[in-house]
């Protein structure tokens, strides 16, 4: 889902520009959708992650704690979704996968400089024709992939929700804690220096989180002070 989040950004970021270069870019990442696409175990992933959701958001109809109002929204937004998705038949990535043009496009990707305007004379006229109708053409090989971009979103967002953040510190750049016999599904780390990142491992006995420091073109080194930073640790 985090992949499939990440792509989903990026073709929607240069899907909206006028580029045709960014257009270009935008097909390039088509082809990454489609791939995710043809998978048939992502469908049932998503349905029975759903379906387990709403069992958790049902017990919570009793609860006085819980804003009932935005209870009931969520639990329609996954209905709705689950809907969309469960009725999408045959292969949501066939546009792409049966299209001449994208898979004569897709050959040349893999050759140095490959869609050269002396290779593909075809894609180079489509690069120079209007934004809108290009723009429309990227919209039309992406909308029956748009149930799992919707369901992403909605999957991903309640999953953050769940978790609640904590203050910790990494000692000498360096922090692991036992997950309590818990079963967690996606740990959040938020440090508010840009120039770190964190590697990250974890399994049913440890967390383990190291921080480094990004030095341009240089290996990165490991951080010798303290780093405090905030955990989330989300289960739904």
């Amino acid at each position: 889902m985090l992949r499939l989040e990440y792509l989903f950004v990026r073709f929607n970021h240069f899907t909206r520009s006028d580029d045709p270069e960014l257009h270009h870019n935008a097909i390039s990442i088509l082809f990454d959708l489609g791939d995710i696409g043809a998978r048939g175990d992502i469908k049932s992933l998503l349905l029975k992650e759903f379906e387990r959701q709403k069992y958790a958001l049902n017990g919570l109809k009793s609860s006085q704690k819980v804003d009932q109002e935005a209870l009931a929204q969520t639990l329609s937004e996954i209905d709705s979704v689950a809907s969309s998705i469960n009725q999408s038949t045959g292969r949501p990535n066939s546009v792409i996968t049966d299209s001449e043009w994208l898979n004569a496009i897709r050959t040349r990707l893999n050759i140095p400089g490959g869609t050269s305007p002396i290779d593909l004379p075809s894609y180079h006229a489509w690069k120079n024709s209007p934004s809108t109708e290009r723009r429309k053409l990227l919209e039309n090989y992406v909308h029956p992939l748009l149930p799992w971009q919707d369901a992403c979103q909605l999957f991903l967002r309640l999953l953050r929700q769940s978790g609640e953040a904590k203050d910790v510190l990494a000692h000498n750049g360096a922090f692991q804690q036992a997950p309590s016999g818990k079963v967690y599904q996606l740990m959040r780390i938020m440090v508010e220096d840009d120039s770190l990142y964190s590697e990250i491992s974890a399994n049913k006995y440890l967390l383990s989180v190291r921080f480094l420091k990004a030095e341009q073109d240089k290996k990165a080194q490991p951080i010798n002070a303290d780093v405090p930073f905030k955990l989330t640790l989300c289960q739904f």
